[in-house]
């Protein structure tokens, strides 16, 4: 292949950017409802038992966001395979999440709140798991770099929008049709973008071009995303907890949002540094490092720290390393997958990485609470983090 053949085999900027706001999108969809407006209207329904009701929800909406995920990659697989376009089953996702935070605004009782966030996960899965295939269908090796540094922009998004949903009238309401909003606008630039040529499955055999990789560097991937995902979604679901316990109960809901939100936006440099720098030297296996070292250095100043202002530094170590290391490890996965007619399933696999921890750990986290305190939970969670570092060190990539 000659270089001017090489240089044309790439997407313009303005796809990657497209794709990166739409997936900014599906996270806004998520990220201030189960961080944010769903523990405290649990606390509303139930009181005391608000922290018994969001674990049981983190485990139930699990196991819908996990079949979801796998069942609509694989039948979006089928739509490519005929020459379709997977970003219709995107857009009915956006009209079937929608609909489904209409009804959890509408629910006055705990159980019913609960019920209503499994029919939405399942709902927001068909967004996202043929929108994560189609990045694997549309965006070629050399790009994929780039393509997961710009994925950092999608927690910073989501945490602004926590902000803009505080500042809407009271009521979940409201405050869900904002998300919604937010969601459908920053997905329709790439909904509406003309035919975008499947560059990631056409090179995916080219001579010259490395094989994909073998199941055995995927399960590793796997794993070491597992670990870390167990970790940011413990964070995740319990931070707001946590940082209320840390102030005394006298937690400020929007001084807790831009905080977020600042730090949030300061892994987008590292996260987009990170890309071009594997993209141009090829050398993944340093990057991830680096970003598992900053995890397991948050989580630790976390645990050990007592007062607001260490423990906010240390929490913007851990996001810059959680937010730029899943950024990353997204696009190589993506450049490991076996077989471009499986690209949705097989993404709605590595997807479990995600979900599957958030059907027991939930549950298990509040008995480790109940025992070690928050401390206890964050501190055997970073020393959890040698587990990644070891499997990426092991991973046959540069």
């Amino acid at each position: 292949m000659t270089a001017p053949a090489a240089a044309i085999e790439r997407q313009r900027p303005a796809l990657l950017i497209g794709y990166a706001l739409a997936w900014a999108g599906g996270c806004v969809a998520y990220t201030p409802f189960l961080t944010l407006l769903l523990p405290i209207r649990l606390t509303q329904l139930a009181g005391a038992a608000d922290i018994h009701w969001l674990g049981l929800s983190a485990t139930l909406g699990a196991l819908a966001a996990s079949g979801g995920n796998i069942a609509w990659g694989w039948a979006s697989d089928r739509t490519a395979a005929q020459g379709g376009d997977r970003r219709f089953w995107s857009a009915a996702g956006l009209l079937a999440t929608a609909l489904a935070a209409g009804g959890m605004a509408a629910a006055s009782t705990p159980a019913t709140l609960v019920a209503l966030v499994v029919v939405w996960q399942f709902a927001l899965n068909l967004f996202l798991a043929p929108l994560a295939a189609f990045a694997a269908d549309s965006v070629p090796r050399q790009q994929q770099g780039a393509l997961g540094g710009m994925l950092a922009f999608g927690p910073a998004l989501a945490a602004l929008s926590v902000v803009a949903v505080l500042a809407v009238p009271p009521g979940l309401g409201s405050k869900l049709a904002l998300i919604v909003a937010i969601t459908v606008a920053a997905a329709l630039p790439l909904m509406l973008m003309r035919h975008v040529s499947p560059l990631g499955r056409a090179a995916r055999f080219v001579p010259g071009e490395r094989a994909p990789g073998t199941r055995s560097v995927l399960l590793q991937l796997w794993v070491a995303r597992l670990v870390v995902q167990v970790a940011e979604g413990l964070v995740f679901v319990f931070l707001y907890y946590f940082l209320r316990d840390l102030s005394g109960g006298t937690l400020d809901i929007g001084r807790y949002a831009l905080t977020n939100a600042a730090l949030q936006l300061c892994s987008i440099p590292v996260a987009l540094g990170m890309g071009y720098f594997t993209d141009r030297t090829g050398r993944r296996r340093v990057a991830l490092l680096a970003m598992i070292a900053l995890i397991a250095t948050g989580l630790f100043g976390m645990g050990l720290a007592h007062t607001w202002a260490p423990v906010i530094v240390a929490y913007g170590l851990f996001l810059i390393g959680s937010n730029s290391f899943l950024a990353l490890h997204s696009s190589f996965a993506m450049q490991q997958l076996l077989d471009p007619r499986h690209f949705g399933r097989d993404l709605g696999l590595f997807n479990l990485t995600n979900t599957v921890p958030a059907v027991t750990t939930p549950l298990l986290a509040i008995a480790v609470i109940g025992v070690a305190g928050y401390s206890g939970l964050l501190l055997g969670l970073a020393a959890c983090m040698a587990v990644p570092a070891l499997l990426v060190v092991r991973l046959d990539i540069a």
